[in-house]
């Protein structure tokens, strides 16, 4: 009887050491707390980048449409590209006071902040893509392509289709997006309509692959393509430094747009993809995860940095901005010397300005 009663203490103590393996284990991986740098970080960085985002685009866009008139396609693709900042930058200050509250969203807010970001963020990439084969086709071919540069209708129906095209791309957003509720609070989150087969995390896949495509891979393709056609053409003959102006600043503002936005997007498949580059362990998925947000931060930033571009490398933009700080501290412009700012490109052999 003696030995009988030994028998479920053993059984006990083995049993007791399962439960404690299997606590260890899951004590072991933590997942990444985002709260933690949302809250820390991001509601004064982006309240910081919207104020500075918003003056210097508005500026651009003002001098654009002001003093350059929208004579000539380049400068319709700029403005896009400065309306697709202020898109994207007017959604900061949202996300600013939803981290400060614990990434509180509703769901009217939540779908509309989704749409109007990734609105802007495809059509930058789209008038990126768009402005960099302007400029080296003007570059290329000079006044056999300066009749079709000219035409401004050709610049306007090429961004009403890229703005469409920008849209039709964001609707997965739009349908995927939604609010839940959790804990009593509601928080954007990626979901399946009810209509869509498969799962979400299907459907969550494809979304990852359209952002690489479209934000990462379109315009590093287009990049690659021109910039190799214009070393070939440096080759062969020699070209003024006036006309590649416009080359050189297209190429600046698409690869500080590829610098910020590649980590990102590089990063955001690593993560939905874990499984296959065997990143799912606790300590692998812990840093892609952190990796992540940290990137999509410093992307965020990118909406500002355009006009500052403009501002080094044009001196034509310079000038203008020089001029409209005169005309706002009611000081009378001084009378041009020389020839006109606004000459045409094809007359200065196709020289690059805003």
């Amino acid at each position: 009887m003696a030995n009988y009663t030994l028998a479920p203490d053993g059984d006990d103590y083995d049993v007791l050491i399962e439960g404690d393996l299997n606590n260890s284990d899951t004590e072991q991986c933590p997942q990444y707390d985002a709260n933690v740098l949302l809250a820390q970080l991001v509601p004064q960085l982006y309240t910081t980048v919207f104020l500075v985002g918003l003056l210097d685009n508005s500026l651009a866009v003002l001098i654009l449409v002001k003093y350059k008139r929208l004579q000539y396609v380049e400068n319709i693709y700029l403005l896009n590209l400065g309306v697709s900042n202020l898109c994207f930058l007017l959604t900061l200050p949202f996300w600013a006071h939803a981290a400060s509250h614990g990434g509180i969203l509703g769901h009217p807010m939540c779908t509309i902040l989704v749409t109007m970001s990734s609105v802007g963020l495809h059509g930058e990439a789209f008038f990126n893509a768009l402005l960099t084969l302007q400029s080296y086709l003007v570059l290329f071919h000079g006044r056999k392509f300066a009749s079709a540069a000219k035409k401004v209708s050709c610049g306007i129906i090429v961004s009403v289709l890229a703005w469409g095209t920008g849209v039709l791309v964001t609707l997965p957003e739009l349908l995927f997006h939604s609010s839940h509720a959790g804990t009593q609070q509601y928080r954007c989150f990626l979901s399946r309509p009810h209509f869509l087969p498969g799962e979400g995390s299907s459907w969550e896949l494809s979304l990852t692959l359209k952002a690489n495509l479209v934000v990462l891979l379109l315009p590093l393709l287009v990049l690659i393509v021109c910039f190799a056609l214009f070393m070939r053409m440096r080759k062969t003959q020699r070209s003024r430094d006036r006309k590649c102006d416009l080359v050189k600043l297209v190429s600046a503002i698409m690869v500080v747009f590829l610098l910020m936005w590649g980590p990102y997007n590089i990063t955001l498949f690593l993560s939905t993809f874990k499984k296959s580059f065997s990143l799912s362990d606790c300590r692998s998925s812990y840093n892609v995860d952190r990796s992540v947000q940290v990137t999509r931060v410093i992307a965020s930033i990118h909406c500002c940095v355009n006009p500052l571009l403009y501002v080094l490398l044009d001196e034509e933009f310079r000038k203008h901005l020089c001029r409209l700080c005169r005309r706002c501290g009611d000081t009378p412009p001084r009378p041009p010397v020389g020839p006109a700012h606004d000459t045409p490109w094809e007359e200065r052999e196709h020289s690059t300005h805003m």
